[in-house]
């Protein structure tokens, strides 16, 4: 099965995301793979293909995260891949950034304790709008860039960890919770 861990996004940043994708996807002449609306997410470790029977083990390294939530807020937006040929429009974010990259961190330090390789590409916090499939270089890319970072993102607290399992179709991928954890209020005891 396809898994991944990730921060859920509040209900505000599903019905606003999908709000920016309404309005922009016919804009584009590039053929952009648009995130579902509802599926907006921060990724903290894709861990692609899994066999069933390992499933027991990740869900124990979740069960040993112990985090306090943290403050988040949309901010920066742009693209992954060079300018001449873009490959992933995302939403950056701000607020407690190091308390999620320390989270990611803590996440991967748990699975390699059970076997799984480490991650190469450095963590990189956002989340994907769009995966973009057939570039064209002038389209309004720094206008829908610009549009998404003057949204006026409120903050709001990432309060727990979701295992997600993706299911490719030909609509996109269709996610489903395998597993969450509440992450501890700040200042509880």
């Amino acid at each position: 099965m396809r898994i991944f861990f990730g921060i859920p996004l509040p209900e505000v940043y599903q019905q606003m995301l999908g709000q920016a994708r309404n309005e922009w996807k016919k804009r584009f002449r590039s053929r952009l793979s648009w995130t579902r609306p509802g599926n907006w997410h921060i990724t903290l470790r894709f861990l692609g293909e899994v066999q069933d029977d390992l499933l027991p083990q990740v869900k124990v390294c979740l069960d040993r995260v112990e985090f306090e939530d943290f403050c988040l807020q949309g901010s920066k937006s742009g693209y992954f891949g060079s300018a001449g040929q873009y490959r992933v429009a995302w939403l950056g974010v701000d607020g407690e950034v190091q308390k999620l990259m320390n989270l990611a961190r803590t996440l991967e330090k748990e699975l390699e304790g059970f076997g799984f390789e480490p991650e190469k590409r450095p963590f990189k916090a956002h989340l994907t709008l769009a995966r973009i499939k057939n570039f064209v270089a002038d389209d309004p890319w720094k206008e829908f860039s610009d549009y998404v970072e003057n949204m006026g993102w409120p903050e709001f607290n990432a309060e727990r960890i979701n295992l997600w399992q993706s299911r490719l179709t030909p609509a996109g991928p269709e996610y489903s919770v395998l597993a969450h954890k509440p992450l501890h209020r700040s200042g509880a005891g």
